[in-house]
């Protein structure tokens, strides 16, 4: 670590500081008392804490915060930057504007798509940006027979280049199913994120008992996918940092916090993460800010609760010497609001600089340059047609027992259902009735022109189909509806958009939202995608969607490492065993 001398001046009055925050109520998070103190910050790092008249000087820029609380500048350990749909300049606007100065992101969907030079792009682009972005290194994309991505797979020797940069914080989404195999790929990437003294951030979905103890001697420090407080304790007790998301889809914070207010547990090695949030949940409702309020409101001290969003998240990245805490030495990430619990911000500071002012944030991102890499990612093996995207059974029956997907409005668990569903020559027939609906994936990256199809309950669609080609973790088309034809309008459309999100019914298109970079991210402003986001979800309730959130719902049942159901271009994939199954049993 090279001393950093200007500092030491600043601090010893030798040398004026470049800004000072004088008379506020600072929010000690170390030892989670709140007293008035001044800040004493040169270039992006604070200096002094308490009486800093003597690192005043004639040019020195003063901020009088006289009734007002100064707060560490938020932490998402742990967020798919992806999921939100913007550019990451448009996403760090947004985040700035609710305090969130720090995050961690894997560029896990950028890699899948556009492989590691797409994800250096993504990593260059922050750096122009006030946003800090850690960098979690991809750790399990492994060769697999059961789904396509667009990228090479990464293997030990580019996580060997990767986990040596310098925004790389550690291994991210350590799989439970390949330790508890033994992999010896896993055991490499473990062994080089050991080596570089880094993290290896867990992804252990349900996991109990003996399972859970022998996940956790392979030397994971985090999780972050508790559902329930019987989970978030039994990890918290094996010494897991318990990370617990409030998401757009997955909204698990609530029940987690409940071994804080009701068990009484030490929340020291407990933060709050968005894992998945879009770019309406961020314009309505916030970023950690609104996870802060939300903690207050269920009985969690606020002190604790901005402990959580701070330093905890900073301690579980191993980064506390650098962010998480109002403390000499640390980057100047400040948040000045006027009430803890109900987060008025109003203004910003990121790396010793006003970023926020209470009105808008300081950074242009009105042009998004990005490479080829990052374009035209969606190739199509051929255009689909409707009866692409049928289920078939043979000997013509008139009834099928199906497996169907059970989708839940708020948790990123699928249960693993059955069905008799009538058939009308050879085609298996959807009824909306019991809302089973066909949902099919389109391998997108002009490889194989696989299909993969199956029946899902809980979206409730009573006509028309939805489509997007954000589908973690292989970003494939994935579409569902009550009409194959529709369904084929959906996805067509979304590989002439070159990726996107797809409404129709009755053969129109009621609404898309362009995502041409990757197939994931929007070009234009949070704002109008947020703005068409909410367009897109109230086409979907008028017919018959109930979901909060129902695109980025769909986004995960793509998912085969969570239970019980998870579906690719491939196929249906019983999670459990992971294994291709077939979606009609008999």
């Amino acid at each position: 670590m090279k001393m950093n001398t200007d500092l030491i001046d600043i601090a010893l009055g030798k040398k004026p500081a470049d800004l000072i925050i004088r008379h506020g109520l600072l929010v000690n998070v170390h030892t989670r008392e709140i007293y008035q103190a001044d800040v004493a910050i040169g270039g992006a790092k604070i200096a002094a804490v308490g009486n800093v008249e003597h690192c005043q000087g004639s040019g020195t820029q003063v901020i009088d915060a006289t009734g007002h609380y100064l707060v560490p500048g938020f932490i998402d350990a742990h967020i798919h930057f992806e999921s939100s749909m913007l550019s990451f300049p448009e996403f760090a606007k947004m985040a700035l504007r609710h305090g969130t100065t720090v995050v961690a992101s894997d560029l896990m969907e950028i890699t899948i798509v556009s492989g590691v030079e797409g994800a250096i792009e993504i990593l260059g682009q922050a750096q122009k940006t006030p946003l800090t972005l850690l960098y979690p290194v991809p750790s399990f994309m492994e060769d697999s027979d059961l789904q396509t991505i667009g990228s090479d797979y990464l293997g030990p020797n580019l996580v060997e280049q990767l986990i040596t940069l310098d925004q790389a914080v550690g291994l991210a989404e350590v799989l439970a199913p390949p330790i508890l195999a033994k992999s010896p790929l896993s055991a490499t990437m473990l062994k080089l994120a050991e080596q570089e003294k880094k993290t290896a951030e867990g992804h252990a979905p349900a996991l109990t008992g003996k399972e859970l103890n022998a996940y956790c001697s392979a030397g994971i420090r985090s999780d972050h996918e508790s559902t329930n407080p019987e989970e978030a304790l039994a990890k918290l007790r094996c010494g897991l940092r318990v990370l617990m998301r409030e998401g757009s889809a997955s909204t698990d914070l609530l029940a987690c916090l409940k071994i804080i207010t009701e068990n009484g547990v030490d929340s020291r090695h407990c933060a709050m993460i968005s894992d998945d949030i879009d770019a309406l949940h961020m314009a309505t409702l916030g970023h950690m800010d609104h996870k802060i309020k939300l903690a207050i409101a269920a009985g969690v001290d606020p002190v604790v609760a901005i402990q959580m969003s701070t330093l905890n998240p900073a301690e579980s990245l191993k980064v506390d010497n650098l962010y998480g805490s109002i403390t000499p030495g640390k980057f100047a990430d400040i948040v000045i609001t006027k009430a803890l619990e109900h987060m008025d911000i109003q203004q910003v500071i990121a790396k010793g600089e006003i970023v926020f002012d209470g009105k808008k944030v300081a950074l242009n991102s009105s042009a998004v340059a990005c490479s080829g890499k990052l374009l035209n990612t969606v190739k199509l093996h051929s255009k689909i047609a409707p009866g692409d995207l049928m289920i078939t059974v043979k000997d013509q029956p008139k009834k099928a027992r199906v497996r169907v997907i059970g989708a839940s409005k708020t948790s990123l668990l699928t249960e693993a259902q059955e069905a008799e569903l009538d058939v009308v020559d050879s085609v298996v027939i959807a009824d909306t009735q019991r809302d089973i609906l066909p949902i099919a994936v389109v391998e997108r990256y002009g490889k194989s022109g696989h299909i993969g199809k199956a029946f899902i309950s809980g979206f409730g669609l009573k006509k028309g189909a939805m489509a997007t080609s954000v589908g973690h973790d292989h970003h494939n088309i994935t579409v569902l509806g009550t009409n194959s034809a529709d369904m084929a309008m959906a996805v067509n459309r979304i590989a002439e958009l070159n990726g996107g999100v797809v409404v129709v019914a009755d053969g129109q298109i009621k609404g898309e939202i362009p995502l041409p970079i990757c197939g994931l991210l929007s070009d234009e402003p949070g704002e109008i995608v947020a703005s068409k986001i909410d367009q897109l979800q109230k086409e979907l309730r008028q017919l018959g969607c109930p979901m909060a959130s129902p695109f980025m719902t769909l986004s995960f049942i793509t998912l085969i490492f969570i239970p019980a159901y998870g579906i690719s271009d491939q196929g249906l994939v019983d999670v459990y065993k992971m294994e291709l199954v077939d979606p009609v049993l008999g």
